[in-house]
């Protein structure tokens, strides 16, 4: 048997046992008044939130705002703009986070829905594909790709954030208020390697790059021997840094597909609650 055995199994299942408690406490804790994009069931929406676009990062109130000043948005989009790190605003509307902020950021998309989902996908995937060969099949091969891809994702989360605490740097992802297909897919691609400093400038992201590469070669530690190597650590980076240009993309384009789909989802339950 490989390096992959029992010890591997148990520290993983001690891992998620501690992600799920984490999980349970952060959500019963939280606040919904100071939750990203969630305003108050008795608040009225303002006149702008109808056209302006979800937010699920900077909607956290500050020491002079109301919670119920932020624009409401829908769980699972909220949810899912922490997974993709994403503001959910336009680059126009950037502002820097307090260390608070980030950390409460880190949290909610560590252990967010979206982050499991993401890692069960990941496993299903390579599961199919028998990668890496000596995990095996069934449960247990499962389980080990399953903890590989969740922990992998957390490292490189963690990494990123000390490296934004450490040159303040920002790597949420902002729309970028273009007009063309054409120019906002260069745009995304170009953000993949870029973060803003506290003046919302950009400039290369140390942190992404840097937590991308460390994860890649870290995780080679529970990795099994065929895939432990300094080389299998490049292509991981190799293929890390292509997802997130892609997934980029995905971050221009999804807060208008999903003020779309939510907007419309809204209109039905009205149409059927008027019946």
């Amino acid at each position: 048997m490989n390096r992959p055995s029992s010890a591997v199994g148990n520290a993983i299942a001690s891992l998620l046992l501690l992600i799920l408690i984490a999980t349970g406490v952060i959500y019963a804790q939280q606040d919904v008044g100071s939750a990203p994009g969630a305003s108050s069931a008795n608040s009225s929406p303002s006149p702008a939130s109808s056209t302006s676009p979800p937010n699920a990062a900077n909607s956290w109130p500050s020491s002079t705002s109301s919670p119920t000043a932020a624009p409401s948005t829908n769980r699972v989009e909220s949810s899912l703009f922490y997974w993709l790190n994403m503001s959910g605003r336009k680059r126009a509307d950037f502002k820097p986070l307090t260390a608070g902020q980030k950390a409460k950021f880190y949290a909610k998309g560590l252990f967010g829905p979206f982050m499991f989902f993401s890692a069960a996908t990941s496993a299903g995937i390579t599961q199919a594909m028998d990668v890496p060969r000596p995990w095996g099949q069934g449960a247990e091969g499962y389980f080990h790709r399953f903890g590989n891809y969740y922990a992998k994702q957390a490292v490189q989360r963690t990494l990123r954030l000390g490296g934004e605490e450490l040159l303040h740097e920002d790597n949420r992802y902002f729309q970028s208020g273009e007009h063309g297909v054409g120019r906002r897919i260069f745009y995304a691609l170009k953000s993949s390697v870029m973060a803003r400093g506290n003046d919302g400038r950009q400039h290369i992201s140390i942190s992404e790059i840097g937590s991308i590469a460390g994860a890649s070669f870290i995780s080679r530690l529970w990795q099994p021997s065929t895939n432990s190597s300094a080389g299998d650590g490049a292509v991981s980076f190799g293929i890390g840094m292509g997802v997130n240009a892609g997934v980029n993309i995905a971050r221009e384009f999804l807060p208008d597909i999903s003020r779309h789909v939510f907007r419309r989802a809204q209109q039905t339950q009205v149409t059927r609650v008027a019946r």
